[in-house]
């Protein structure tokens, strides 16, 4: 893949696979946990992860080459569980506030991670609940990634060439 979103994304998806086994499905966030009005179960298997990129800023280094700075933005979905109320017994509340330690797997399996040799390494910069009116929940996790973009760089060739230079003199040359 060319672009630097494509391949960010790929490596994220074999990164939270095989260190966060316990996410199911992870795609990108094409709205899929959007509230609606219909209450439709949203088409994703629980957990889930969905993968967007946001606030890119770019910015000229010279000969057509960018520096690029911006936002891995992580929706944790969760299916509803059960209460974590005071009043509930407490093996319901470990299995209700269960996707604290799904999310903090995440964490750490993504902090100070790179993407690649081209990328520079995720650093989080906020979390935060998405305030919905069904029972799924969903954490929002924001990653600052950086990377420069060789992609439009003039590629220069080196062409053989025999160069014949001939010199006549017609006066003897004095050095002094």
């Amino acid at each position: 893949m060319n672009s630097p979103f494509a391949n960010i994304f790929t490596a994220l998806q074999q990164q939270v696979q095989t260190q966060v086994p316990d996410i199911i499905y992870i795609d990108q966030d094409l709205g899929q946990l959007r509230s609606d009005k219909t209450n439709t179960r949203p088409p994703v298997q629980w957990p889930c992860l969905l993968i967007d990129f946001e606030d890119f800023n770019f910015a000229d280094m010279g000969s057509l080459v960018q520096s690029a700075e911006g936002t891995v933005v992580l929706r944790l979905g969760f299916a509803p569980y059960s209460s974590s109320a005071a009043t509930t017994p407490t093996t319901y509340v470990q299995k209700a506030i269960g996707y604290y330690d799904v999310e903090w797997a995440l964490h750490k399996a993504l902090q100070g991670w790179a993407p690649g040799t081209s990328y520079g390494s995720l650093t989080r910069t906020a979390t935060a609940t998405q305030k919905r009116t069904d029972a799924i929940r969903v954490r929002e996790l924001r990653y600052r990634i950086a990377f420069q973009d060789y992609s439009t760089k003039p590629v220069l060739q080196t062409v053989a060439a025999n160069i014949v230079v001939g010199v006549t003199l017609n006066e003897p040359i004095t050095i002094s």
